[in-house]
């Protein structure tokens, strides 16, 4: 949905009911993520995307991924509460990536070891700034969504970023490089 069109909408009071759903279901992710049932993706479809944003995002020594941040199901979310023509667009995009997977290592995306996954997201990300190919431009779009989603996420925002929330200061001293001393 075009941001207009929603800002529109909401302005009308139109999709109040969707976006309390939507942000019902964010909170029982963030607080119970065991207990959420999915909305859009199928189990094999959901651990595709988890792979996808796990290969975009991996947990490294400073921060956990994409996976532990559980990016698929905020996506999963997303798309249940989009509209049908940016569902099919991810449902395509999904698929470009399997047969991508196929076409060069005869298999799908999720049974992919880390090291090929990597290559296969490569071969997506290679014309990041002018995509000509349905891979390419669904790239873009999955790379959108997952740092979306990583980054609203209580790993993304407090373990990754530390962000340790809004802090009263009883002093303020301004910079103190010397350099931008009066």
């Amino acid at each position: 949905m075009e941001r207009r069109t929603a800002l529109t909408l909401l302005s009308a009071g139109l999709l109040a009911d969707r976006i309390d759903i939507a942000k019902g279901q964010l909170l029982q992710i963030a607080n119970a993520p065991t207990e959420y049932r999915l909305q859009f993706f199928s189990p094999a479809t959901n651990e595709t995307v988890a792979a996808l944003t796990e290969t975009i995002l991996p947990a490294d020594d400073h921060s956990p991924g994409a996976r532990e941040a559980n990016v698929s199901l905020f996506i999963d979310v997303m798309l249940a509460n989009s509209e049908a023509t940016v569902q099919q667009e991810w449902v395509l995009g999904i698929d470009e990536f399997d047969a991508e997977a196929h076409r060069a290592f005869g298999s799908t995306f999720a049974q992919l070891d880390a090291a090929r996954r990597h290559d296969v997201m490569s071969a997506a990300a290679r014309n990041e700034e002018k995509p000509s190919t349905e891979l390419e431009r669904f790239f873009g779009t999955l790379k959108v969504m997952t740092l979306n989603g990583y980054y609203t996420s209580a790993a993304g925002i407090h373990r990754d970023l530390q962000y340790k929330g809004n802090t009263a200061l009883k002093n303020y001293y301004g910079c103190t490089h010397p350099e931008h001393q009066a």
